[in-house]
């Protein structure tokens, strides 16, 4: 009896092992089931963003759990392929990097935020006296009644933060500074210009030496217009469908706003930076606890905006997402990350796109929440420009084609009624050589060189829609004169004998 006792003792023994073995193994490989599958669905989300948008090329950075991860698509301008250290605009993501600036100043006592811009600044003047009264905070949370201006679309944009703030002389504001947010890159080329004021240094090299150095973001420079190529920066891609050409950047005034130019490794580092207590790797502190903080209390609707953030989460969500994109003519960008959990996304693109669809889609990959639609409204858009650009041709082809029989029968007619007959044909030349100034128009932009630019460079199709016009009536126009002038001639009575 005591044997069988004994017996039954190690049976119970090795299924007690057997079971903590199982359960030892269940709770070391979940975590890695969990991780692949995240993986798994990122993968799923970038492949669609790269379908949906034909990006030409792409760096997605992820993090969680303190781990970062680098996904790659495609190819440069110059066909080489993307990698980690592959140089990309960040557009407007840059402005996060100028508020960060301005907090580093309010730590260091050279001023408050609800100080008048004025008092720190004197050289910024507007035509409106309620300029006066724009604070710091006002410009950091685009509530300073600047709304946005055709100065950075000029056909000469400024270059410098002390450029565009003389040029903000003739402007006034569209509304009382504190009541409305109004994005302006104006404003924050005017918050780049009070840290060089302050800092006595400017503004590029102010944030290699406080910011990038410290988060040892080496390959990561300042550019104070858009179009500025710095060594090692290919050029973006303009998108007309599944057309592909690499272009030069549209000329715009970035200094503050949109100029910087960075990687997929550097910007992990930045990111980690946001994730973390406000001190760089090497544990050098570039905000106080308490401003760290304020730099990411933002409010929750995107209609608001926070310390050059704003606040990106859905209904439904659980964490604070924190984000911002960039959107140029030839690149755009994204970054999204919550400061509870610690997870974020960064995108990095050379095209025109939605990168904060993708941004959104990787971090509830890990956290849960509300995914963004992939979806290229852009696409039905051009589809039907492109569509309505081949009607219009083919009805110019008509017209080329039936305008001998059309000036048969005006030869004999009133010249009146002949010219009236070819008004509508001149108008819709006319129509479609200003077709890309009035959808210019339409954006606030006035002057004709920097209308025509900013719409060949954002909306092709247009552009192509315009052209079609032209050449189609036009040609028609033509046609009929030459054949109108040919047949008056044959019908005219020869000489007298």
């Amino acid at each position: 009896m005591r044997n069988d006792r004994t017996g039954a003792r190690r049976v119970r023994l090795r299924a007690a092992q057997g079971v903590a073995l199982l359960t030892a193994a269940v709770v070391a490989f979940a975590p890695a089931a969990s991780a692949a599958a995240d993986d798994a669905d990122v993968d799923r989300h970038l492949a669609e963003y790269v379908r949906v948008h034909r990006a030409p090329g792409l760096a997605l950075v992820t993090l969680a759990d303190g781990d970062a991860h680098v996904r790659v698509h495609g190819t440069t301008g110059s066909g080489a392929p993307v990698g980690e250290d592959t140089p990309m605009r960040i557009g407007s993501m840059s402005k996060a990097f100028t508020a960060l600036a301005v907090l580093q100043q309010v730590d260091a006592g050279r001023f408050e935020l609800d100080d008048p811009v004025v008092e720190v600044l004197p050289e910024f003047r507007l035509a409106d006296d309620r300029y006066r009264s724009i604070t710091v905070e006002h410009l950091l949370t685009h509530r300073s009644g600047l709304a946005a201006t055709g100065l950075e679309y000029s056909s000469d944009p400024a270059s410098a933060p002390a450029e565009t703030v003389g040029r903000l002389a003739p402007e006034k504001l569209a509304a009382d500074p504190g009541t409305t947010t109004l994005y302006s890159n104006a404003g924050y080329a005017v918050l780049a210009r009070l840290v060089e004021r302050t800092a006595d240094a400017d503004f590029g090299p102010y944030l290699d030496q406080n910011v990038f150095e410290p988060l040892g973001m080496s390959s990561t420079t300042v550019t104070e217009r858009c179009d500025a190529e710095p060594a090692g920066l290919d050029r973006g891609f303009s998108l007309l469908g599944p057309v592909r050409v690499a272009v030069p950047e549209l000329p715009l005034a970035c200094a503050g706003s949109g100029g910087i130019v960075s990687t997929a490794r550097d910007m992990t580092a930045w990111l980690r930076f946001q994730v973390g207590d406000g001190t760089s790797a090497t544990g050098e502190r570039l905000l106080r606890e308490e401003t760290f903080r304020a730099f990411h209390d933002v409010p929750a609707s995107g209609a608001e905006y926070g310390y050059g953030w704003h606040g990106t989460t859905a209904d439904g969500d659980d964490a604070p997402l924190v984000g911002h994109g960039g959107t140029l003519a030839t690149f755009a960008s994204g970054i999204e990350f919550s400061p509870v959990t610690g997870t974020g996304a960064v995108v990095l693109a050379n095209a025109a796109g939605d990168p904060m669809a993708l941004t959104r889609d990787a971090v509830v990959a890990v956290d849960g929440g509300t995914p963004l639609p992939m979806t290229n409204p852009f696409d039905p858009f051009n589809a039907v420009l492109v569509g309505v650009a081949a009607l219009v041709l083919l009805a110019g082809v008509l017209v080329v084609v039936r305008s001998h029989r059309w000036a048969e029968r005006r030869a004999a007619g009133s010249r009146r009624a002949t010219v009236l007959r070819l008004v509508p044909l001149a108008l819709v030349t006319l129509l479609g050589a200003a077709l890309p100034w009035l959808g210019a128009t339409l954006m606030g932009l006035s002057e004709p060189v920097a209308a025509y630019r900013v719409v060949l460079w954002l909306y092709p199709a247009v552009v192509l829609l315009g052209v079609a016009l032209v050449l189609a009536a036009g040609g028609g126009l033509a046609a009929r004169l030459v054949r109108l002038r040919g047949e008056q001639v044959r019908r005219a009575p020869g000489p007298r004998r």
